[in-house]
């Protein structure tokens, strides 16, 4: 709504326009409180009148005491606009409704006032608490199911040393999982998705029980590939065993294989991101049981010659 020339006068009418009523359809409401606004500055939900500059109500005519007294009508803007000058115009509206004031003077009818009613905003939904992003947080967290790790080696129970024994776990050990909950709060969708991921630096710590440690990112876990020489291998996750394993228990070295994830979270709210979106999920390491393996020295006779 706009105007170039008016100071308005807003009234904040008490009754809805089903309460309007005159032979034309309507009559002017109970007045409630006047306040003086700025052009375009007006309160949502609310009646407000509008004062046409000059505009009065004519008295009667004692040559004419039959002219009917003023009347309300509904307008739309275009109708409303076609009352008033080009000093004063309203931007179109097609949501606002429009009540005039008409009155009959000698030979034409003049707009005295007029009334808008602008529709109630909608009521914004509040965004989520972090408590309640927390707990739907929690929720997707504690569904996760992240494999457990089965330790695959190559050579798989005998190995020899000063060659590369392989390390790694099978394709689904190291799959994404991801799990999403969604509730509702006040009428409003809130959804949260939790994905877990092998961490890309150091997805596997290898204990490989003969005190020494081996890590392996992510890219570089790979599967055995018999069909290849063991020194040309697409994994770089392997160890060099430099001493046989009889002096173990059950003449083995126990293997001990822990893989962590990453845990991604994201919270949407409405079809949006979150303005309260839960902190990040620790990462998380799961342990497999330990892997026997036996090393053994190959020793080769010289003769002389």
């Amino acid at each position: 709504m706009r105007g170039s020339t008016l100071v308005v006068w807003a009234v904040v009418c008490l009754l809805a326009v089903s309460n309007l009523e005159t032979a034309a359809g309507w009559r002017q409401a109970d007045e409630g409180t006047s306040v003086e606004a700025e052009e375009g500055l007006v309160d949502l939900g609310v009646w407000i009148e509008v004062d046409i500059p000059g505009a009065s109500e004519p008295d009667v005519h004692p040559d004419s005491p039959s002219l009917p007294p003023c009347y309300f009508r509904q307008a739309n803007f275009a109708e409303l606009n076609a009352w008033l000058d080009n000093d004063f115009v309203f931007a179109p509206d097609p949501d606002e409704i429009y009540i005039l004031k008409l009155c009959e003077t000698v030979g034409e009818t003049q707009l005295i006032t007029f009334w808008v009613h602008q529709p109630v905003a909608p009521e914004e939904s509040q965004p989520p608490t972090i408590e309640e992003t927390m707990q739907l947080r929690n929720e997707a967290w504690s569904q996760l199911a992240i494999p457990e790790p089965t330790t695959v080696m190559a050579p798989g129970k005998i190995t020899i040393v000063q060659i590369p024994t392989y390390v790694w776990v099978s394709a689904a050990d190291r799959a994404p999982v991801s799990e999403t909950v969604t509730t509702t709060l006040d009428g409003h969708e809130l959804s949260l998705t939790a994905t877990a991921y092998p961490r890309r630096l150091g997805f596997l710590r290898v204990d490989m029980g003969d005190g020494n440690t081996l890590w392996c990112d992510a890219d570089d876990v790979a599967a055995f590939d018999y069909s290849r020489d063991p020194l040309n291998q697409p994994s770089g996750c392997f160890h060099y065993y430099r001493q046989a394993s009889v002096n173990q228990p059950n003449l083995r070295y126990q293997v001990v294989l822990t893989a962590y994830w990453e845990v991604s979270v994201s919270c949407t709210f409405n079809g949006g991101p979150c303005t309260n979106p839960p902190p990040a999920v620790p990462t998380q390491s799961l342990t497999a049981p330990p892997h026997p393996i036996a090393v053994a020295e190959v020793q080769a006779l010289a003769s002389p010659g």
